[in-house]
């Protein structure tokens, strides 16, 4: 097995940290969709009809608004869970391969071990010593 240098642990940190594009592109979807709801909900309050008619009116489309954004709402939730299920996955993988790659934790230095320890999120890393880091690493 080949041993990870410095940089190696360095990218999958950097790599570990970038956004998911997905989950942005899943936000944009819903703010465009509550604003066109919005639109909508104000072009009907200021429509020249009599106040029976544009509360019906108003009923009728907010029904129909709500119906729509449940469906993206419904739709949006399976496409963040499928999001978030792949990012784990990929994550928890990525982790492994480290973890395999990584034959002799006492070969890193403290900033290596530091670093490592909090991306994963080793529960009171910034308090360890190194062997203490060391020692919580090879229990992940």
């Amino acid at each position: 097995m080949a041993m990870l240098d410095k940089q190696d642990i360095q990218n999958f940190i950097r790599q570990f940290n970038k956004k998911n594009d997905q989950m942005q592109k899943d936000k944009l979807i819903l703010v465009a969709i509550s604003s066109a709801l919005g639109g909508a909900l104000l072009g009907v309050l200021f429509a020249p009809d009599k106040g029976k008619n544009t509360r019906k009116n108003l009923a009728k489309s907010a029904d129909k608004y709500l119906k729509e954004i449940k469906k993206s709402s419904e739709e949006l939730s399976q496409q963040l869970k499928d999001s978030t299920e792949s990012l784990l996955r990929k994550t928890n993988n990525r982790v492994q391969n480290l973890k395999e790659d990584i034959e002799d934790y006492s070969e890193l230095t403290f900033q290596e071990l530091y670093d490592l320890a909090k991306e994963l999120k080793v529960k009171g890393y910034s308090q360890m010593k190194k062997s203490e880091l060391i020692q919580a690493l090879e229990e992940l």
